[in-house]
């Protein structure tokens, strides 16, 4: 009876006892094993195993330092020194607008009305001058500036944008932590009034009235002002001068208003959060 034996590269996965590679041959003496060895894989598992787990530090193993030239980490500003930065790049961004000119008020409104011209008129004036020879002789339409002013105006448009976003958003932050800290002061001024009710508490009471008057204060500041409603339509006299109903007179419209129109009150301008309107009602409330 033969044997077929096929010949094959594929390592036997058999382990050898004692670290001893075994070759198998088939009765033609074709190789089919390979020499193994479980010294060598057994280094390979205490390998994989120790890089796995976290290795001791060395005391005398010298750690990195920090280089002479590296910068030190930047510890933060304070309000005084940010603000100080932030003015500097204020000017920084003055520096850089061509022709700049701080706002006026007293010549804000003629200068707003005057420019108003501007953007509708610039285009066919430039067009005259530079179809009409004596025109263009008179020299008295600056055209090149009058384009530069035209596309500064255009680019400028969403630079402007951002800054009055950012003048906005800053006085909101500004205003979000004022509020916080008028909320937690309302709930202190709270506590206070009924710490002070205790006989060791005697200390307190001058600081008490003192938030105590700093709220009302507030309070009396921010109360809206008495509406004034018109004086009621005269009664019409019997007679002959009645008129019909429905009729007006010439001078009715221009006498008495037909329905009184309250001013709107500005959005927002007595309306609190939930929770400082607690706080507001404890620290106000007469115990």
């Amino acid at each position: 009876m033969r044997h077929r034996y096929e010949y094959s590269k594929v390592p036997d996965r058999r382990r050898v006892a004692g670290g001893h590679g075994k070759m198998l041959t088939n009765p033609r003496g074709v190789v089919q094993a390979a020499w193994f060895y479980e010294d060598s894989m057994m280094d390979d598992v205490n390998s994989s195993q120790s890089s796995s787990q976290p290795q001791p530090v060395n005391p005398s193993t010298p750690q990195p330092v920090q280089a002479a030239g590296d910068p030190a980490p930047h510890e933060p500003l304070t309000p005084e020194e940010l603000a100080a930065v932030l003015l500097a790049k204020i000017d920084e961004i003055e520096a850089m607008v061509p022709n700049f000119q701080h706002h006026d008020r007293n010549d804000v409104r003629r200068v707003s009305a005057m420019a108003r011209f501007a953007p509708e008129l610039v285009v066919p004036t430039i067009a005259t001058i530079t179809a009409f020879g004596p025109a263009a002789e008179r020299n008295i339409f600056d055209i090149p500036g009058a384009q530069l002013a035209q596309r500064r105006r255009e680019a400028f448009a969403p630079v402007i944008q951002r800054l009055a976003a950012l003048t906005d958003g800053v006085q909101f932050t500004v205003n979000s932590e004022q509020a916080g800290v008028a909320s937690q002061a309302l709930i202190f001024v709270s506590w206070a009034k009924s710490y002070a009710k205790r006989p060791d508490a005697a200390q307190l009471h001058p600081y008490v009235a003192t938030m105590d008057h700093v709220v009302k204060k507030v309070l009396n500041r921010r109360k809206p002002a008495t509406p004034v409603h018109p004086e009621p339509a005269p009664t019409p006299a019997t007679g002959s001068s009645q008129l019909p109903p429905g009729a007006r007179g010439f001078l009715a419209s221009n006498m008495v208003r037909s329905k009184p129109v309250d001013e709107p009150e500005p959005v927002g301008e007595d309306e609190y959060s939930d929770e400082f309107n607690e706080a507001l009602d404890r620290a106000v409330k007469e115990e």
